[in-house]
């Protein structure tokens, strides 16, 4: 536990304290959305339900990008500086350090629904009770694991460039089809079924549902636990190829 805390401790300086772009990319450039779709670009009265949904799908936004650009980045840095290596000379492994960063990045997530939800009720008059807000973090929490393990898995890649076209060829399609930009059902009919396998659709929906006081539908559930048991699966699979790489590289 100490170990942890010192790693959670030292990481939280470096990506969060002193990387203002971490913060502003996760974190503002949805709140901007969010305003720009529901007070900018609109005429007339919009529905509070818009309002509560979109606040969702720019909360799982935030989540995606946290994960898929920053994550993933720090992650593959990290790795070519040489840290993911020093952490696997330290008696804990990379335990602690893999958990660490995890955690930072569901607190920026928790950080992002205080600050999207704030804004909803502040500006767009929205009603949210103590037991929702409690309901949408825990949720925004468990939905941002499988995009946060997918960060994970595209870190693995060689170079940084390669990242850099893998976050953007994957997050904003997903971002698209999974119906975070606007409501799926303006997409053809043929997409919308991949649409709805995303895990982003998932926790999308499930954020709506509860943040509308709608009927919570088991498929997200169920959903979102299989994305979360799928993709542990394969990065535990891929960390440990990893390390087989790092040992020969060494060995050699």
């Amino acid at each position: 536990m100490k170990t942890w805390l010192v790693q959670l401790k030292f990481d939280g300086r470096r990506l969060i304290l002193r990387n203002f772009s971490f913060q502003f990319f996760s974190i503002l450039m949805p709140a901007g959305f969010y305003l720009l779709f529901t007070k900018v670009m609109v005429t007339g009265n919009v529905p509070t339900s818009f309002n509560l949904k979109y606040m969702a799908s720019m909360m799982v936004y935030s989540g995606t990008i946290n994960a898929l650009f920053g994550i993933a980045s720090i992650l593959l840095r990290d790795r070519e500086t040489g840290i993911l290596q020093w952490s696997r000379l330290t008696p804990a492994g990379v335990k602690p350090y893999y958990l660490s960063i995890g955690c930072w990045s569901l607190l920026m997530n928790v950080l992002a629904v205080l600050v999207l939800g704030t804004i909803a009720v502040i500006v767009n008059h929205v009603d949210l009770t103590f037991g929702q807000w409690l309901s949408i973090g825990g949720i925004a929490i468990l939905g941002q694991v499988p995009t946060l393990l997918l960060g994970v898995l595209m870190s693995f890649v060689s170079r940084a460039e390669t990242l850099s076209v893998l976050s953007n060829v994957i997050t904003f399609p997903m971002a698209i089809i999974s119906g975070l930009w606007w409501p799926i059902s303006m997409l053809p009919n043929w997409l919308q079924p991949i649409g709805k396998l995303m895990p982003t659709y998932f926790v999308n929906d499930w954020l709506g549902r509860v943040a509308t006081h709608g009927t919570l539908v088991k498929t997200d559930i169920w959903g979102t636990g299989v994305w979360i048991v799928g993709m542990l699966a394969i990065v535990l699979c891929g960390v440990q190829l990893l390390l087989k790489r790092s040992d020969g590289v060494v060995s050699a």
